[in-house]
C-alpha cells in the first residue's frame, strides 16, 4: 500500500490545519525574479566600448635638451593623472609643440600627435594637438582635435579654433555660428582678440568688409604691447582695405 505524502501547514488565519502539496515546482530561469536568478542566468551588462586608437606613426625625435620641466606648472599640473614616465614624454612633446609651433608647424603637429595618442582624454593635450594640426594645414584634423578638447573642458576659448577650422574647410558661416555659442563674458583678452580676428576673416570670405570692419573696432586695438597686437593692427589694417577705406 502507498501513501501520497502531504505536510500539515498551520495556517496564519484562525489556526486552522490545511493540506500542502510537497512536490518541487520546477521553475525555469525566465520564471525566476530578477533577485532569484543565478549569475549565470543573467545577461551581461555591456559597457560601451570606445574605439580603440591606432597609431600609424613614429614618435617624432625630442631635442635633448627638453627635459619637459619647460612646461608650465598649472599645465604640468593636468598631466598628474598619468603614469610618471607617460607624463614625463607627454610634458615634453608639449614643450617641443610649442618651439617648433611657429617656425616648423609640421614637427610641431607630431609632437601634437604623439602627445595625443598618449594622453587623449587630457583637454590640454588635444587643444594644443589641435592648433598644432590647425597650424599645419590640416584642418579636418585640427577640428577633430579641437572639438574633443571642448567636450571635455567645455572651455569657451577653444570654440574660436573650430570656428577657424570651419571657416579653412569652406564653411565660414558654420564658423560664424560656432562664434555666437561663445560666452564672451568668459573670455579673456587674448581669447577675445582672437575670436574677434577669425570673426572679422570669415565675414571678409562672405563679402561682408563693413562688418569685419566693425567686429575689430574694439578696445584692445589701443593696446600696442601684448603679444596679440601684432595679429590684431594686421587683420584691422586688411579689413579697412577690403572695405576701401
Amino acid at each position: 500500500m502507498s501513501f501520497k505524502v502531504v505536510d500539515l501547514v498551520e495556517s496564519k488565519v484562525g489556526g486552522v490545519m490545511e493540506k500542502r502539496n510537497d512536490r518541487p515546482i520546477n521553475r525555469t530561469s525566465r520564471d525566476r525574479k530578477p533577485s532569484d536568478r543565478k549569475p549565470s542566468d543573467r545577461r551581461p551588462i555591456r559597457k560601451r566600448e570606445e574605439p580603440r586608437r591606432i597609431r600609424k606613426f613614429s614618435d617624432p625625435e625630442l631635442p635633448p635638451e627638453i627635459t619637459g620641466e619647460e612646461l608650465e606648472k598649472r599645465d604640468r599640473y593636468q598631466l598628474s593623472g598619468l603614469a610618471k614616465e607617460n607624463a614625463d614624454t607627454v610634458a615634453k612633446h608639449l614643450v617641443a609643440l610649442s618651439m617648433f609651433l611657429d617656425v616648423d608647424p609640421e614637427r610641431a603637429y607630431w609632437h601634437g600627435q604623439s602627445a595625443s595618442f598618449r594622453a587623449g582624454r587630457l583637454a590640454l593635450v588635444r587643444e594644443r594637438a589641435g592648433i598644432a594640426a590647425l597650424k599645419s594645414g590640416r584642418f579636418d584634423v585640427a577640428q577633430k582635435e579641437l572639438k574633443a578638447a571642448f567636450r571635455i573642458s567645455g572651455n569657451q576659448a577653444i570654440l574660436a579654433h573650430i570656428a577657424e577650422t570651419e571657416r579653412s574647410l569652406g564653411n565660414p558661416r558654420k564658423g560664424l555660428e560656432t562664434i555666437g555659442k561663445v560666452d564672451q563674458s568668459k573670455l579673456k583678452d587674448a581669447e577675445e582678440v582672437e575670436l574677434r580676428i577669425v570673426s572679422a576673416a570669415c565675414r571678409l570670405d562672405l563679402g561682408q568688409a563693413d562688418a569685419a570692419v566693425v567686429t575689430l573696432t574694439c578696445k584692445q586695438l589701443n593696446n600696442k604691447d601684448a603679444t596679440w597686437s601684432e595679429r590684431l593692427q594686421s587683420a584691422y589694417a586688411n579689413a579697412l582695405k577690403a572695405a576701401g577705406r
